[in-house]
């Protein structure tokens, strides 16, 4: 398959050809790996490739599978897939062996008939909101090299931006399906809590802060896999059931919606002006379209940084805690980064009050949060309230750590997602406009608990109505 041919094609429309007879799964995988191998050294995007594995499943794959032969990367965070390793950008954990069996997320993979090519960056225990470890280094953003892509799910970003593969894995316990989607021009849907089972270990990840689902190019990518993967998992605590089809929404014709419209984060920060715009932008299109649009205020208590801080952070000390036993010893100082040794001190002194405190404000935030959606039916807000950062400007990594200032630097960046996550809403970041100077800006949409079906119906409205496929044509291009 020629690499042009490739890189044009979402994951549906790969998955067409496939379908037709045109092409094979087998394929499909080459030409991914090609795309890999040659942008890979600029970007560092993937830092396992089991291309073996990869080629010797897709000689199994079923061509009448929904997603058949189509090329995928699996983040290198929570969940098993057999014949990777799963470390979480964490030297201290390289030595462990492989997974043997898939978690149940990645079975549904295989089922869909995705391609499994390997692991993608992330900062350690996933973090941060951009994608830097010290083991692996920097994932460089691909509409300019100096730009994080976000994190944590940045090496998913780089790569389905780049064209390495047109959708990956990506998590979010606090922003970073959304926060790389903004960074990179993509789609990120955070799901409603409970739609996709997580795992391998955890019912509920990061305290039930963790979503998983996907990076992609197109609304009906995102909508497909949600498809193929949400539904009733025995593991799971708050399991939804997945009744509707989330694919047919796409089609649904779009009601007249009450839309808030909110450039205030929770904490009170002011977007960069680009992106401010760019919201308001995208509420003149909706308001000339016939919604309702009006002003929404986030409430005192969505402000959750300080009690969602201890549920985050403590279940990565929880994980440190896990990974003892199978590591079998403690790790060396430099083995961790800085903000996970913090990570394990929270994790020492924070009692089970502090703990049952922290839920209990995110419950608050949770219910006041749901009474603003009686008055609206889609929030509109930035995704981020600045441009892609450069490369080093946040640091949680090093001597120079200061817990301080990174909750200064990282929530400066990005102060409008955690709220999400706290109360388990579906929101979703899509890429409505660009700077100036040619940097992506995510527009963020968020709607009630279980009505991923309408927002996923309004994105594919806005994207045929603020189209950005070409944008990310020129920028696959540009990697030829």
């Amino acid at each position: 398959m020629r690499a042009t041919d490739y890189v044009a094609l979402d994951a549906t429309g790969l998955a067409e050809l496939v379908h037709r007879g045109e092409v094979t799964p087998e394929a499909l995988t080459d030409a991914a790996i090609e795309r890999i191998d040659a942008l890979n050294p600029a970007l560092n995007a993937v830092v396992e490739r089991g291309y073996s594995l990869a080629r010797a499943a897709a000689a199994r794959i079923d061509p009448h599978a929904p997603l058949a032969g189509v090329p995928f990367l699996a983040k290198d965070m929570n969940i098993d897939v057999a014949g990777l390793h799963l470390t979480s950008s964490c030297r201290w954990l390289e030595s462990l062996p492989p997974a043997t069996v898939d978690s149940p997320l990645a079975a549904r993979w295989r089922a869909a008939g995705l391609s499994i090519l390997g692991r993608t960056n992330t900062p350690e225990f996933a973090g941060e909101f951009v994608t830097e470890p010290t083991w692996r280094g920097p994932t460089r953003n691909p509409w300019n090299l100096s730009r994080s892509p976000g994190g944590s799910s940045g090496g998913a970003a780089a790569a389905v931006a780049a064209g390495m593969v047109p959708i990956a894995h990506a998590t979010d316990s606090g922003g970073s399906i959304r926060v790389p989607a903004a960074a990179c021009g993509l789609v990120g849907l955070k799901p409603s809590r409970g739609w996709v089972p997580g795992g391998p270990h955890l019912d509920e990840l990061a305290g039930g802060l963790d979503c998983e689902h996907v990076l992609s190019r197109t609304v009906r990518d995102s909508a497909l896999m949600l498809d193929l993967t949400a539904g009733l998992e025995p593991t799971s605590r708050v399991p939804l059931d997945s009744r509707r089809g989330f694919v047919s929404s796409l089609a649904a014709p779009l009601p007249r919606l009450r839309i808030g419209v909110g450039l205030a984060a929770p904490a009170g920060l002011r977007p960069h002006p680009e992106i401010g715009a760019a919201v308001e932008r995208t509420a003149a299109v909706l308001a000339h379209a016939g919604h309702r649009v009006g002003e929404f205020i986030f409430p005192t208590s969505a402000a959750v940084g300080d009690p969602a801080a201890i549920i985050w952070l403590t279940a990565i000390a929880e994980e440190i805690d896990f990974y003892r036993a199978r590591v079998g010893r403690e790790p060396q100082a430099d083995e961790l980064e800085a903000l996970t040794w913090a990570a394990v001190a929270l994790g020492k002194r924070c009692s089970a009050v502090d703990y049952a405190r922290a839920r209990r404000a995110l419950t608050v935030a949770t219910r006041d949060m749901a009474r603003m959606f009686e008055q609206f039916d889609v929030l509109l807000m930035p995704t981020t309230a600045d441009l892609p950062v450069r490369i080093g400007q946040i640091d949680g990594r090093t001597a120079a750590f200061d817990l301080e200032r990174w909750n200064a630097d990282s929530y400066g960046y990005a102060p409008y997602t955690e709220i999400f996550n706290a109360t388990g809403q579906p929101a979703m970041s899509l890429p409505l406009a660009m700077s100036v100077d040619g940097l992506p800006i995510g527009v963020q949409l968020a709607a009630p608990l279980g009505s991923d079906a309408l927002l996923l119906t309004l994105a594919a409205w806005l994207e045929r109505e603020m189209p950005w496929a070409e944008r990310l044509a020129l920028l696959r291009a540009r990697y030829a």
